[in-house]
């Protein structure tokens, strides 16, 4: 039992730590062994050895859709490039137009006093604009990005043959 001065006491008498009732048991017998049922046997009979990959995954495999055959014709690398692009140009071409409009109307407002001053229903144009025209637009432009960006996927899929027809 391990025992310290107390130091607020002065006195030379041992206080008992509040540890001393402390068990530190690190070393346990082991639990007996167990049977291991025959399922988990079998289970054990199958593993097979997985790697992990050591290089970076084609585009053949990123691309891999599980629900098709893995022999299905996927898209090269030159189609995905043009997809790519035609995304990246539709997307830039939409944020550019609405910066555009955006910088235009704070022009406009900063170069036109009684414009900035137009209320409708006590509330300024400045502040209605925004609120009314822009955060609309945003949501519009989103949802052409989308319908323009899937009609983009859609005309870049290879057509499947259709065999019978003259």
């Amino acid at each position: 039992m391990t025992h310290r001065r107390h130091p607020d006491d002065g006195s030379e008498d041992d206080i008992p730590t509040p540890d001393d009732d402390f068990v530190l048991d690190l070393i346990r017998e082991p639990e007996p062994a167990q049977d291991v049922p025959d399922s988990i046997r079998a289970m054990r009979a199958r593993r097979v050895k997985v790697r992990m990959p050591t290089g970076a995954p084609s585009v053949k495999e990123v691309l891999l859709n599980p629900s098709e055959a893995s022999g299905s014709a996927q898209p090269s690398r030159s189609m995905l490039r043009k997809l790519m692009r035609a995304q990246l140009r539709l997307g830039v071409t939409l944020v550019s137009w609405f910066f555009g409009l955006v910088v235009v109307v704070n022009v406009a407002f900063g170069f036109s006093p009684n414009l900035a001053s137009f209320t409708v229903m006590n509330v300024p144009l400045e502040w209605l604009i925004p609120a009314g025209v822009f955060i609309p637009l945003l949501i519009v432009l989103g949802w052409f990005y989308v319908r323009r960006a899937t009609a983009n996927e859609h005309a870049l899929e290879p057509q499947p043959e259709q065999e019978g027809l003259p």
